[in-house]
């Protein structure tokens, strides 16, 4: 049996020194037959500020290092110079606005190297102070994209071609699709892009991660976010000029399993529906809404889930009462959409700028109308509800799921249960359904039992509100697999379904003797009151939206 020989540790020491000097002699001899710099991290420094401009994760995968900088000129060094991973991520700093030397460095010097992010602190620089995204590819895209299929087409070539301007690509094509958001998620081996389209996510293209380090601190960077920060959450916003329209981008980052999830959030302003009659309102509705928002004072809550349409429905309230005799001010987490006419502030609560404080401070400037992105705590509820008792119009947001939850919600907040019936003037209920295209939808005969379950509704349904409806013969709408038209998925745009509970003098007995949720259906019921998803199936019947459309927004028939 041979006896495995072990080395002490002077020849261990001996051992790896031979072992490092061939490594050293092999990467001199690379650097000079192809021509480029040597380098030993033995004999140097390596500089700090050169050594954060490559994020540790990054070095280690790609195994390149920074060495040197100066102003804008940066070494690095590389074990494998014709890496085509390497080479890209090069360009990539290139096109941040680096000088770039590429040097060759050996195994152990690359590691001796790595040793120093040990003692680089976390730094909160941005390197570049924001970054160009290139304007003329993003018009030459939105003008080439007329579909889906042509975008995963288009990125699918960029990213063999090009793939640093594959952030162009994404960016003009979610805009000429109408997507709200864009999701990138990383998973093993490759990255998945999806586009939030009539709230429904959408794939729309995929491509190997090595891509991904490019595109995310372009990203990075255009939101001056911190580029060698890759295990905190981070939130940041820049702009894109489209064929001379400002889009507004949010951008939030998170560590997930295999590499940081991107959200982008598009803030068109195209996206905005200013004209209350086009939201999707049943014509007894609108007239509610315009009695209620023509009142010189009270509360008006609109409730619903993240997505659902809120701060669109209070945009377009304020661009129908706003007048120029009219002092309108509102304080927004964030400011989503600007609106000529009106002052908007934004919460910032590392300075103290809360919904409450920003709340009491517009009420010094002498407002008439007031918007409060959201009710989220006592403090806020109470001031709106007194400002409303104090000569004010007062709108905002609470997340309840429908009307009837509002009253009990404030009350949850230990609103004072005597101030709710004398402030309070309306509470809306919303959520968004995908309108059907009527360029590929059919309209059919519904099954027997549908065509039941849509009479029983109809038949609880205060008479008022399903006055133009034709129960005799009816006909619905179903997707037709989709077209040009719609990018292939059956629906248009969307359409809102609503519920209105007007706070009148019978509700407001409810709200000061036993405020519950079934109480206060009863009465509403007999005022009229018409839920979520009674109006939905009048969508259906107005053949607007699908049975499908209703079931995954409003739960099934």
């Amino acid at each position: 049996m041979t006896q495995k020989y072990e080395f002490d540790k002077e020849e261990e020491e001996v051992f790896q020194k031979i072992k490092n000097d061939e490594e050293e002699d092999i990467s001199k001899r690379l650097a000079h037959a192809l021509g480029l710099r040597y380098i030993e991290v033995g004999f140097r420094r390596v500089d700090p500020d050169a050594l954060r401009i490559i994020p540790e994760a990054i070095a280690k995968k790609l195994k390149i290092i920074g060495i040197e900088k100066r102003m804008n000129s940066l070494v690095v060094g590389v074990i494998n110079p014709t890496s085509a991973e390497i080479n890209q991520y090069i360009q990539e700093l290139t096109n941040q606005g680096f000088i770039v030397t590429k040097g060759i460095i050996s195994e152990s010097s690359f590691h001796k190297a790595l040793e120093e992010y040990r003692f680089i602190k976390e730094k909160k620089v941005r390197y570049l102070e924001g970054l160009d995204i290139q304007e003329a590819i993003l018009t030459k895209v939105s003008e080439e994209i007329k579909g889906i299929d042509d975008l995963k087409k288009i990125i699918a070539q960029i990213a063999k071609e090009n793939p640093f301007v594959i952030l162009e690509y994404l960016l003009s094509g979610a805009s000429t699709l109408g997507a709200s958001d864009i999701h990138m998620e990383p998973s093993e081996h490759e990255i998945l892009v999806k586009y939030r389209i009539d709230g429904v996510l959408v794939v729309v293209a995929q491509f190997p991660k090595n891509i991904y380090v490019l595109i995310k601190n372009r990203i990075k960077l255009a939101a001056k976010l911190l580029v060698n920060v890759e295990n905190k959450p981070q939130d940041g916003k820049f702009s894109i000029l489209l064929k001379d329209l400002t889009i507004d981008i949010r951008l939030s980052t998170i560590p997930s399993a295999y590499d940081e999830t991107i959200v982008m959030r598009l803030l068109d302003p195209r996206s905005i529906v200013v004209d209350l009659k086009d939201m999707g309102f049943r014509t007894d509705d609108y007239e509610i809404m315009k009695r209620t928002i023509e009142l010189p004072n009270g509360l008006i809550l609109n409730t619903g889930p993240t997505g659902s349409g809120k701060t669109t429905t209070l945009y377009a309230i304020l661009n129908k009462i706003k007048r120029p005799e009219i002092k309108i001010i509102t304080v927004e987490d964030p400011i989503e959409y600007h609106m000529d006419g009106i002052s908007q502030t934004q919460v910032d609560a590392r300075h103290g700028y809360t919904f409450a404080s920003g709340l009491r401070s517009i009420l010094r400037q002498d407002p008439d109308i007031i918007l409060i992105g959201e009710i989220r705590d006592n403090e806020t509820a109470e001031i709106a509800i007194n400002s409303a008792l104090t000569g004010h119009l007062v709108l905002s947001t609470l997340h309840t799921n429908d009307s009837l939850g509002a009253i009990p919600r404030l009350l949850n907040l230990k609103v004072e249960k005597t101030l709710i019936p004398p402030s309070l003037r309306l509470i809306i209920a919303q959520r968004l359904v995908r309108r059907i295209c009527t360029s590929c939808g059919k309209l059919v005969s519904p099954p027997e039992d549908l065509k039941k379950k849509i009479l029983d509704i109809i038949a609880n349904i205060p008479q008022h509100a399903k006055a133009n409806i034709d129960v005799s013969n009816i006909q619905i709408y179903e997707s037709g697999g989709g077209c040009e038209a719609c990018h292939k998925s059956g629906y248009k745009g969307r359409v809102g379904v609503f519920e209105l509970l007007r706070v009148t003098p019978a509700i407001e007995q409810v709200v000061y003797e036993t405020p519950s949720e079934i109480k206060l259906f009863e009465v509403a019921r007999k005022e009229g009151f018409v839920t979520l998803k009674e109006d939905g199936v009048l969508k259906l019947l107005q053949k607007l939206t699908t049975v499908e459309e209703i079931g995954r927004v409003l739960g099934v028939l």
